[in-house]
C-alpha cells in the first residue's frame, strides 16, 4: 500500500494542477471576449442597424429632422469607421481569429466597401484605407486588465474629420456629401453597396452570437433588399 502514499498525491496534484489551468484559461477568453468580441459585436449591430433605417425605413427622413445640420452624415462615417477599427482589433486579439467563418465573413463586408462591382463613389473604401481609418479612430489606454483598445468619442472624430489625413480623403468626403445631399434612400448613391454591406453583418452577427450563446440585441434583425432592380438604380 505503501505505492499509494506516492501515487496519489501526485495524481491529486496534476489534477489540481489542470484544474487552475483550465479556470486560468477561461478567465483569459472571458476576458478576451469581453476586451474584443463585445465591442465588435456593438460596432456591427450599430452600423447594420443605421444602413438598414436608411435603405428600409426611411431613416434619412428622421435623421435629417433630428439633425438639421447635417451632423448625421459624420455620425453614419463615425459608424463605418468605428468597424473598420474594432474588426482589425478582433482578428488580431480575439476569440474567433481563426474561425474561417467569421474570416469568410468579415472578408465579404471588406470587399462589399472595397469591390469595383459597384459604382465607384460614395461608401467605397478600398482596403489600405479601411485598415487606415480603423488605426485613426482606435486609441490605447490603461485599464482593468493592463493596456486596452476602445473608440475614440465621437466628437473628438468630427474634429478630426475637418484634419488631414481624412479631410483629403475622396473617400470620406465623397461619402458624407452623398449622405448629406439624398433625401430619400433611392437618391442615395451607394445603397447597394451599404445593403450587401448590412446583409453580410447580420449573417456575422448572428453566427458569433449562436457561438457565444449571447444575444447582446434583442429582437429579429432584418436584411436590406439587393435586388437586381435595386442595384440598377444604384
Amino acid at each position: 500500500m505503501n505505492w499509494l502514499i506516492v501515487i496519489v498525491p501526485a495524481v491529486w496534484a496534476v489534477w489540481t494542477w489542470a484544474h487552475e489551468h483550465k479556470k486560468e484559461r477561461m478567465a483569459s477568453r472571458h476576458q478576451m471576449v469581453a476586451l474584443y468580441v463585445y465591442p465588435f459585436l456593438s460596432a456591427c449591430e450599430d452600423l447594420q442597424s443605421r444602413i438598414f433605417n436608411i435603405l428600409e425605413l426611411n431613416g434619412l427622413r428622421v435623421l435629417r429632422k433630428r439633425y438639421p445640420d447635417a451632423s448625421y452624415a459624420d455620425e453614419t462615417l463615425y459608424l463605418i469607421v468605428r468597424y473598420f477599427g474594432w474588426v482589425a482589433a478582433m482578428h488580431r486579439y480575439g476569440t474567433h481569429a481563426h474561425d474561417p467563418e467569421v474570416i469568410r465573413l468579415t472578408e465579404a463586408v471588406h470587399n462589399a466597401f472595397a469591390t469595383p462591382q459597384h459604382p465607384l463613389g460614395p461608401f467605397n473604401f478600398f482596403r489600405p484605407e479601411q485598415k487606415a481609418l480603423g488605426k485613426l479612430v482606435m486609441h490605447r489606454f490603461e485599464g482593468q486588465y493592463g493596456v486596452e483598445l476602445d473608440t475614440i468619442p465621437y466628437y473628438t472624430f468630427r474634429k478630426e474629420l475637418t484634419l488631414p489625413p481624412m479631410a483629403d480623403s475622396e473617400a470620406v468626403n465623397q461619402t458624407l456629401t452623398a449622405l448629406k445631399k439624398a433625401t430619400h434612400a433611392k437618391n442615395l448613391a451607394g445603397r447597394y453597396r451599404l445593403a450587401e454591406t448590412q446583409n453580410h453583418l447580420v449573417d456575422l452577427l448572428e453566427y458569433l452570437e449562436e457561438k457565444e450563446g449571447i444575444s447582446l440585441f434583442p429582437g429579429k434583425r432584418s436584411k436590406c433588399k439587393t435586388s437586381d432592380v435595386n442595384r440598377k438604380l444604384t
